[in-house]
């Protein structure tokens, strides 16, 4: 019967995304188990409640989100549905009661809203409304962060690191620490250090900062003291599941590896369940915090630089053994620039032949260590790879030789240096094509392309000792500056990436 008391089944914070590369959602293959879970919804006769973050439209394009979700919005439609927007998918709040958006999905749209339940006022909303900082309708510092999450993820070619930890998690704990050093240094320059606290308390949700849940949590119990129109709350938006005595139950996120929701009876039985193999399984009601008096200890203060050394080390790895060749970059740049700064030294100080003699010199020597890196370089790479290496490791050390015995004279000095420089720029042109995938190509291809261009100039340049040591001074720290961005920005994808470059 149509009128007849229902279960009503709770979930929130799923987070769903295109199912591109950013949707944290999709990565964990829940899109399945949420279609079964809604078949059991309908099979059941119960309501479903989707209390808030539904949809990621922190970093998704919300019409390629909802055309690629049409299928889930479909059945969704089919059930007895209420669906409140939280801050994550605030974008949709004021289509709320308007003709705007005509699939059947958002004629179950609706603000917060209170049902009596076993003679018991129970609200059902997010909860981001009690939360200062993510209350409003325009995007702040913790968006902020989830964007730039976003294109970090896009190039990461996963939400998730080679550590397994979550890109968005560790741009978050990287991202406040930054905040709160900034905020320190402001107060200290005002003189308000010793005033106040200047931790950015409010810069995140309860999600992305554990340390906020009691905040929280302190939000939600004020608002039902105030209002006085409901005993009870309903609410997701912290991502964890569970109870707080008998006023405060929460419906925890489907983002991590459980599936959680609550099921509440038509008397107020409030049941914490997952869902799991096509079933659910009921699980004892996490207790999400005791219910603290006025005197519980405030949570530690965290050192804000050690927190942004350790994000910081996450997201960027040491290099394993295998990337032998990002460090040979490195050390190549590394030495040509030295090598250039060094030429344009002795061009501005040396105006003699003296000065002329030593800049061969340390060119030649020069040549024979960059030789000697590539080379050493070479040997752990694979075939193809490992050619390309070698034979720029050949060509140095022949170059490094014949400048030591025939590079004094100016002449001679151009044409070796020019050919050694097109021959060195193809090779890294070639090798920007064959290391795509594995090392960022661009920064290897600019540097290639400009070495080829350089060797033009300087062939075409007068036989001048003085205007080639200028020539050759620029072209070093040039080079050099291109290989240390190849290698410090080449860092190779992860092994995930690199078997699926499609993800």
């Amino acid at each position: 019967m149509d009128g007849a008391a229902r279960d009503i089944f709770v979930i929130s914070d799923l987070h769903l995304g295109d199912g591109g590369v950013r949707d944290n959602f999709e990565t964990g293959k829940k899109t399945p188990q949420l279609r079964a879970f809604l078949d059991h919804v309908g099979s059941e006769g119960g309501e479903l409640f989707v209390l808030g973050d539904l949809f990621e439209l922190w970093q998704m394009n919300l019409s390629l989100l909802l055309v690629k979700r049409r299928p889930l919005l479909d059945q969704l439609a089919t059930l007895r549905l209420t669906y409140v927007p939280g801050n994550h998918d605030i974008d949709l709040a004021h289509f709320v009661d308007t003709d705007f958006l005509h699939h059947p999905f958002f004629a179950a749209m609706r603000a917060p809203f209170v049902r009596e339940l076993g003679g018991k006022r129970f609200r059902f909303s997010h909860g981001h409304e009690t939360d200062p900082f993510n209350a409003g309708d325009d995007p702040g510092f913790g968006r902020m962060l989830a964007i730039f999450a976003g294109v970090w993820e896009d190039e990461n070619g996963s939400p998730l690191l080679e550590s397994g930890e979550s890109v968005e998690d560790v741009l978050e704990q990287f991202g406040e620490s930054m905040l709160t050093i900034w905020r320190r240094a402001l107060a200290t320059m005002h003189g308000r250090g010793a005033k106040r606290d200047v931790r950015p308390v409010s810069a995140l949700t309860p999600a992305q900062n554990p340390d906020r849940l009691g905040e929280h949590v302190a939000g939600v119990r004020a608002a039902l003291e105030r209002g006085g129109d409901h005993d009870v709350a309903v609410l997701g938006h912290t991502h964890k599941p569970g109870r707080i005595g008998d006023w405060y139950f929460n419906s925890g996120s489907w983002t991590g590896p459980h599936n959680p929701f609550l099921r509440i009876s038509p008397d107020g039985h409030v049941r914490y369940l997952e869902w799991k193999d096509g079933r659910e399984i009921e699980r004892e009601m996490p207790v999400v915090r005791p219910e603290a008096g006025p005197g519980r200890a405030p949570p530690a203060k965290k050192n804000p630089i050690v927190a942004a050394r350790i994000a910081a080390r996450t997201l960027f790895p040491k290099p394993t053994r295998p990337e032998r060749s990002r460090w040979v970059l490195i050390a190549q740049g590394a030495l040509a620039l030295a090598v250039g700064a060094g030429a344009l030294t002795i061009s501005v100080g040396q105006g003699s032949s003296a000065g002329w003699r030593l800049l061969v010199s340390a060119f030649a020597v020069y040549a024979l260590a960059d030789g000697a890196l590539s080379l050493l370089g070479a040997s752990r790479e694979p075939p193809v790879r490992r050619l390309l290496s070698r034979v720029r490791g050949v060509a140095s050390l022949l170059l490094g030789l014949l400048v030591l015995r025939r590079g004094y004279v100016v002449e001679i000095f151009v044409v070796l240096v020019g050919i050694w420089a097109f021959v060195s720029g193809a090779l890294r042109v070639a090798a920007s094509v064959v290391l795509k995938g594995m090392v960022e190509s661009r920064w290897l291809f600019l540097v290639g392309t400009g070495s080829m261009l350089a060797s033009l100039a300087l062939l075409s340049l007068p036989a001048s000792a003085v205007l080639l040591k200028y020539a050759l001074a620029a072209y070093l720290c040039y080079y050099g500056a291109g290989e240390l961005l190849a290698g410090i920005f080449g860092q190779r994808l992860p092994r995930a990436a690199r078997l699926h470059p499609s993800a």
